[in-house]
Parts: structure tokens; sequence; C-alpha cells
């Protein structure tokens, strides 16, 4: 025990800090809720925001429904994906906790949902009623909490498992990922193995690579518009390819005149497709995974397509290395000064937070570089990679 001073050190230190997580609950807590609607929400998993890629970033996903609740007589489900609250568009579940929460006893609400249990991407608007709290059937020694609409939070994986490092989450040494190589015709491509080409245009025009037992699938196609919206191009190739109706999301612009749009298809399906228009010419590359694994397989299926480097018809000439490509997302050709469309589309590895690295030997790796960077590595800062028990340093950039 402590005594004297530091005893009294001590409790007042301890005194401070409960007030101050007192004060912090005061302020930040939800408002009481004057209505009850028995929803619970929680923030969208990455599957459910897979599955329903209209609607872009935010949303609040249904995490249960009370039974007996005007949210169950609604037909309201779990699971359900909520786009909106009488018009108001949901970016998170804390505000649709909030706009539940503010609903009286007596009024009605409207909310527009998604129901992703069912690969449905056509909207609903399902209305329900606020009713007074329900009388507990059991007696308690503390009075339960009226209704609700409270979140659910995911904890991150180093934060459930008390992992204060990330040397010590990850390991003494990085493992990035090995890739192997696919070619045919004037085509070729890098991917983990057992992928396997699945199809090739004798004109390059079509390069597509899939692996052999789960749903993965990396394309590359460019061909003339003729005069035809490029959405319409590209719907009706993904419809073509995947044999399922897909809904593309809004256009979203990327450098040297590339848009990224991503997609949903009635299977199940997802993904991206990023393209670029020049001279009436498309040229795309596409990543489609089941939307359940979209989380981790959308990044690595993506960095498959951006590897794709073919000598398609019409492709414009190579140009000077431009300062915003980063030399792990480009070719070892574009290091030295020749990029080429390839290159300029593989800005987006950027957003999938990945990158390419190789030896001398032409053995080629994905890594994450953010993550994947060594300051004190026995050659200097860069990349490494542990082969016969020692950490060889690796170079950045495609060797096709």
């Amino acid at each position: 025990m402590f005594r004297g001073w530091k005893g009294i050190a001590l409790a007042g230190v301890a005194g401070a800090a409960l007030f101050a997580g007192a004060v912090f609950h005061a302020v930040h807590r939800l408002p009481r809720p004057e209505g009850y609607s028995g929803l619970t929400f929680a923030p969208l998993t990455p599957a459910a925001a897979h599955r329903t890629p209209m609607l872009g970033r935010g949303a609040a996903q249904v995490f249960a429904v009370s039974n007996n609740s005007p949210a169950d007589k609604a037909g309201i489900k779990p699971d359900e994906v909520v786009a909106a609250i009488d018009g108001t568009k949901i970016t998170s579940a804390r505000q649709a906790a909030r706009l539940i929460r503010a609903g009286k006893v007596g009024d009605r609400v409207t909310l527009t949902v998604y129901d992703i249990t069912q690969g449905e991407i056509k909207p609903r608007a399902i209305s329900l009623t606020f009713e007074d709290e329900p009388v507990p059937k059991k007696k308690f020694s503390v009075h339960p909490l009226r209704a609700l609409a409270k979140e659910y939070f995911y904890p991150s994986f180093p934060a459930a498992n008390a992992s204060w490092s990330k040397r010590l989450l990850r390991g003494a040494t990085i493992r990035p990922q090995p890739l192997t190589g696919l070619g045919a015709g004037q085509c070729n491509g890098f991917a983990p193995e057992e992928w396997r080409v699945a199809a090739h245009a004798p004109d390059n025009s079509l390069f597509h690579v899939m692996a052999e037992k789960r749903f993965a699938h990396a394309i590359y196609k460019t061909g003339p518009l003729k005069g035809e919206a490029p959405e319409i191009f590209i719907k009706a190739f993904l419809e073509n390819s995947f044999g399922a109706e897909t809904v593309l999301t809004p256009p979203q612009q990327r450098p040297f005149g590339f848009e990224v749009r991503d997609f949903g298809n009635r299977k199940g399906g997802a993904g991206f497709v990023l393209y670029r228009v020049t001279g009436g010419r498309i040229a795309l590359w596409a990543a489609a995974v089941p939307g359940g694994d979209a989380s981790w397989a959308k990044p690595l299926v993506g960095a498959v397509a951006l590897s794709i480097r073919c000598a398609s018809p019409g492709a414009p000439r190579d140009v000077p290395r431009d300062p915003a490509l980063l030399a792990t997302r480009i070719s070892t050709r574009c290091i030295q000064g020749q990029c080429a469309e390839t290159d300029l589309a593989a800005t987006y590895l950027t957003v999938l937070r990945l990158g390419f690295v190789h030896n001398l030997k032409g053995e080629m790796f994905l890594v994450r570089p953010q993550r994947d960077y060594w300051q004190n590595g026995a050659e200097g800062p860069g990349f490494y990679h542990q082969i016969g028990g020692e950490n060889e340093k690796l170079e950045p950039g495609r060797i096709n």
C-alpha cells in the first residue's frame, strides 16, 4: 500500500481520471430515446458494403430486431442495409441511431432498405410507427434501457488481440506474397499460384486470368466504343462475362484521365472496373470476387488485373515517367522512362494499398508499401524477403 504523500497523489490521479471519464460519457452518449423501434444498428461489414456497391460509402446495417417490436411488425430483418431514413442519406450507424432515437411515440418513419441477404440490389421503402417502451415481464434491480437503436462496433484485429506493436503483430520478418507469371500471345501478368489463363484474344484485345478453386477473375479488355457510352460498353461486357445483371456505381475520377466504378451483380459477385477512353477506344481493367470475400479479395485480384500488360491494338504510345507514378506501382520499363497505359492505370494500386517488387532472379512479390518498408534493413531502407534464414533486399516495380 502507498502511504503518505504518494498515496494522496495516487488517489488524486485516480479521482481525476474517473471524473474525466464521467464527463466524456455525459458529453458523448446518445440522447435518451422517446419512442421504441426495436432496431439495433451496426457499421456495414465489408461483405455488406460490397453487396450494395451502388451506395458508395456510408449506410448502416441492421444488427438485430427485437421480437414483436415496431421494426419486427414492419418486416425489417437483421443484416439488411439502411441507406436512408425519411429521405436523409445514412452515412454511419451512429447517425442512423440518432435519427431513430429522435422518434416519438406515434411518429411514423420510412426507411430505405436493401436486403443484402437475398442479393437484392433494388431498394424497398419500409415504414414503421414508434410505440411506447414495452413493459418488462421480469423485475430488474436496474431498470433496463429503453430502446433500441444502439451501435455495435467490430474491434480491429490488433485491438482484439492486445498487440501493442506492429512488429509483434506480424513477426520479426516480412514475407511478401510471391507471384507467378502468366502469359499468352503478347499479353502477360502476375498472379498467385494456382491461377490460370481463362481467355486470350489473338489480337491481344482481351486477357483474362482466374483462380482455379474460387471465384476470382482479373481481366484486361480494350475495344472501339462505336459511339456508345462507356457505361453501356462496360455493363454489357461484365454481364456477358459473368452471366448476371450488373449494377455500376457512378464514376470516380482518377489521374491521367481514368475513371473507376464499383459493380455488383445478382449472383453475389462484386468488384471494380478501371477504364480510360482515348480517341473512341476504351481500355479497362476489371477485378471480380465474391461479395462476401471482397474485403480481402478485391485488393489482391485488383493487383493481378493491374499487373496485366498487353500489346493491344490502338494502344497509345509510351510516355515519360510522371512524378506521380510511384516505383512500386509501375514496371521497370516505366521506371526507366517508358511508361505504357498499364503503368498509368496502376496508380489505382495506391487506393488498394499494394505494390510490386522483384529480386535479381526476376521473382515477383506483392507488398503493402506502408507496412512492409523497412527503415533499418541490413542493406539500407527498402523491401525485404526472407530466404535461407537471411533477408534479401528487393527492388521496386514489375518486370513485365
